[in-house]
């Protein structure tokens, strides 16, 4: 990607209403940058969540803003999930609370001893220990963090420092994340506040039973209706499709609904792209586990391309001019388990600018042919290809 086309990442892009913006980020030096600049000049709150905050050189940066920040004054409240973070509360938290920050851990794993004090379940130890092994599929995978109710940061950056530019010689990952300012971002801070404060059942029966809007600004899905009502939004838009239908997913294993309407777009001339890593930065080889259904895209007409600078850890949806961005993956995690957040972009220039830089990123890609997809797969990797799909369920 050229340096013009990483400047165009940096800039503000207005709406209509003059004061309302939003920008786009690609990686994540420019991102933290910024972020960290909005928290030094905060006046009143900072609601910061994640799913990785490390201990590391960008890790440490962030939490001695935080903390610098909470020492002025400002409410901050710092969540981390359990199974991310797991010993951020002995590097992080006492410094941060002493300063005068408040922290919670998402769902701990129930071995997590050390963080129990912190956890967001306030129950019987004994209890608590049953609640975190039945609900230790759970994760809190948003990246969000709320300023001073006027600034909002969404998208697939961790506070790690694998997501910086000067990461293995200039090839951190690749992720994209948006800036959004002067909007209602209430329904972020409920969300927020949901898993802050471990809703009940009662509270989530009134979610579920409450409206859910038809094209929400920002996609939440914290309770199993919501889930059921975005998922079936995304499928109504995927075949609503003129013109293009272009993903960028870090773990792309989709349920046969989404696979059949992606297959049944291209079939009807839509323009679909998938665009998924080469590189995995996890154990389970999950482009292995995405292979098992190129066979059936490939021979419907959708394109498929392999990222191959970097581990590439970008979410976003491009169709036709309906563009969303932030933490959700197209596979079971996402829709089944997670809490995760998406923004649907209305800024016409943001917009562009995210479908540029797919373009750009299918120039560092290599495109997949069904000649090439079957030739060159070794066996084994489409035996545990196989075997990883047994557990998708998890994944």
């Amino acid at each position: 990607m050229t340096d013009t086309e990483l400047t165009l990442t940096k800039k503000y892009f207005s709406l209509s209403s003059s004061q309302e913006t939003e920008v786009i980020y690609d990686n994540g030096s420019s991102f933290f940058d910024a972020l960290i600049s909005d928290i030094q000049q905060s006046q009143h709150q900072i609601l910061f969540e994640t799913f990785i905050f490390m201990n590391d050189h960008l890790g440490r940066r962030l939490a001695d803003a935080l903390q610098q920040a909470a020492k002025r004054g400002v409410m901050i409240k710092i969540l981390v999930d359990g199974c991310g973070s797991p010993y951020w509360s002995a590097q992080f938290a006492r410094p941060l609370e002493k300063s005068g920050a408040q922290t919670r851990v998402y769902h701990p794993f129930p071995w997590q001893i050390w963080n129990w004090s912190r956890c967001v379940v306030k129950i019987p130890r004994v209890v608590k220990w049953i609640y975190l092994l039945l609900n230790i599929n759970s994760r809190n995978h948003r990246k969000t963090c709320i300023i001073d109710d006027n600034i909002a940061y969404i998208g697939s950056i961790n506070a790690v420092r694998n997501h910086l530019m000067t990461t293995d010689n200039g090839l951190g990952w690749r992720d994209t994340a948006v800036r959004i300012t002067h909007c209602n971002l209430a329904p972020l801070s409920e969300a927020f506040d949901y898993a802050w404060e471990h809703k009940t059942l009662k509270d989530r029966l009134h979610e579920t039973l409450s409206q859910t809007q038809t094209d929400p600004l920002f996609r939440l899905n914290h309770s199993r209706h919501r889930r059921r009502v975005l998922y079936k939004q995304l499928l109504t838009k995927m075949t609503s499709a003129r013109k293009r239908l272009w993903v960028t997913n870090a773990y792309f294993i989709p349920d046969h609904r989404m696979l059949k309407t992606l297959c049944q777009a291209a079939q009807r001339g839509v323009d679909v792209r998938i665009l998924i890593p080469r590189k995995c930065h996890i154990l389970l080889p999950l482009p292995w586990a995405s292979a098992i259904f190129y066979q059936n895209l490939l021979h419907a007409g959708v394109k498929i391309y392999e990222y191959l600078p970097s581990i590439l850890h970008a979410k976003s949806v491009i169709i036709d001019n309906w563009v969303l961005v932030g933490s959700s993956n197209l596979n079971h995690r996402s829709l089944l388990h997670d809490l995760e957040v998406d923004v649907r972009l209305r800024n016409q220039t943001a917009k562009d600018i995210v479908k540029q830089l797919f373009l750009a990123d299918l120039s560092d890609s290599q495109e997949l042919s069904l000649e090439s997809w079957k030739t060159h797969r070794p066996w084994y990797q489409r035996l545990l290809g196989r075997l990883i799909l047994y557990v998708k369920y998890c994944l």
